[in-house]
């Protein structure tokens, strides 16, 4: 059947106008095909080949900053707070006035303490002058009496008059022994009085609480006006002369089963977070001498040096030496920080660097300890500087010994 002319038509425009497309896509089947782009080179670098390195076997104990000496002052009588002139961080030498209650009831009871010391001492001058009496009563009886006694015997008296003489000479020692009993009586007023304007004096002391050392105010927990009691808690005051790590330390180590044990007088390298870049040295000042069961592990106070810039209360770890060990190390200058993560570039059989993330451990000197990421015979990069070398061939700017160009 023939088509009509009208749909011949357009059935050949529409050919002619795929040929050219056609055309296009033939000739790009039939092209050349295109070559791999080159890796970019990093020149000049060096490399190093990872092997274990003797290093210090040493134990990690964290722990806290605590004052060789810390006081807790507390109010010893009632009153009310009059002035606070000190507040927390100042720093105090000892006997300086920290806080002063209301002393007007407490200097009442000492003055009325010492009139009553001045009344006993009254007492016992009345009671000695009456013992002073009696006794030269009793003295001139006892002589009316010897020579009574001699004219009894003369019979040159009667018995009644003798009688009179010696119911005399009792009655006067009578006098006498009650005159030694009130004096007494006045020596234990004036006892009891003494005892109580010390105690008057000691107390009338309590309205001032003062500094026991030179050191800071840790904490302050009382205001001016506040009405204390017997106990109520005033200050915290610490020692800022000595200061101490108080660490904790795993129970095997006391024993020395894998290493030099710790013991008393060990000495120990100390650094604190909030103090970077300076590390102190110390000595085991105190250690217990049991282990706690759950833990196993021991407590010890590790003494550190005067420096201004320890606190208590700073965080830090204490290092203990026990002999050396083996251990992956790089040096600082090869580790590149990203964001939170570390890392160095590691150079493959091929020659080509990626990075690869770290775990760190302790800084040693230039060199710093790699817990996990890197293994024996790695090559990394020593000095990428700010580049960024993931993907890139590594040309050396010099072959060391054991290394190779890629």
């Amino acid at each position: 059947m023939r088509l009509p002319k009208t749909v011949r038509t357009r059935t050949r425009e529409f050919f002619l106008a795929l040929i050219p497309a056609s055309v296009l896509v033939v000739a790009g089947c039939g092209g050349s095909p295109s070559r791999p782009q080159a890796a970019p080179v990093a020149e000049g670098l060096h490399t190093e080949t990872i092997q274990p390195q003797p290093v210090p076997n040493e134990i990690q104990a964290p722990g806290s900053v605590i004052s060789t000496t810390t006081a807790q002052l507390a109010a010893r009588t009632t009153g009310t707070v009059l002035r606070v002139p000190v507040r927390e961080g100042d720093a105090v030498t000892r006997g300086e006035l920290l806080a002063q209650l209301d002393e007007a009831e407490l200097l009442a009871r000492q003055q009325a303490a010492q009139a009553g010391l001045q009344q006993a001492i009254a007492g016992v001058a009345e009671a000695t002058r009456g013992v002073d009496a009696a006794q030269a009563q009793a003295t001139v009886a006892k002589q009316t009496y010897d020579r009574y006694v001699y004219l009894r015997e003369q019979k040159s008296v009667s018995p009644q008059e003798f009688d009179e003489v010696q119911a005399k000479q009792l009655a006067a020692q009578a006098g006498l022994q009650q005159a030694q009993a009130r004096l007494q009586q006045a020596n234990a007023a004036k006892a009891q009085a003494e005892s109580d304007l010390r105690a008057a004096s000691e107390v009338a002391g309590y309205a001032r609480i003062v500094a026991p050392f030179n050191g800071r105010i840790v904490r302050r927990m009382v205001d001016p006006g506040s009405l204390v009691m017997p106990g109520t808690p005033l200050f915290v005051v610490e020692d800022t002369s000595h200061y101490q790590l108080a660490v904790t330390i795993p129970a095997d180590a006391i024993g020395g089963a894998s290493g030099q044990p710790i013991r008393r007088g060990s000495q120990a390298h100390v650094v604190l977070d909030t103090i970077p870049g300076r590390s102190f040295v110390g000595h085991v000042a105190e250690i217990e001498a049991g282990a706690d069961p759950a833990s196993h592990t021991v407590k010890a106070r590790i003494s550190l040096p005067r420096d201004p810039a320890i606190r208590s209360g700073l965080f830090g770890r204490a290092w203990f030496e026990r002999g050396t060990r083996n251990a992956i190390v790089v040096p600082s200058s090869a580790v590149v920080e990203r964001g939170q993560l570390r890392g160095v570039y590691a150079v493959d059989s091929n020659g080509m660097a990626q990075w690869r993330v770290l775990t760190l451990g302790r800084t040693l000197g230039e060199r710093v300890e790699i817990l996990s990421g890197l293994s024996a015979g790695d090559r990394i990069v020593l000095d990428p500087g700010d580049r960024d070398l993931g993907g890139m061939s590594i040309q050396l700017a010099s072959a060391p010994v054991g290394e190779q160009h890629p």
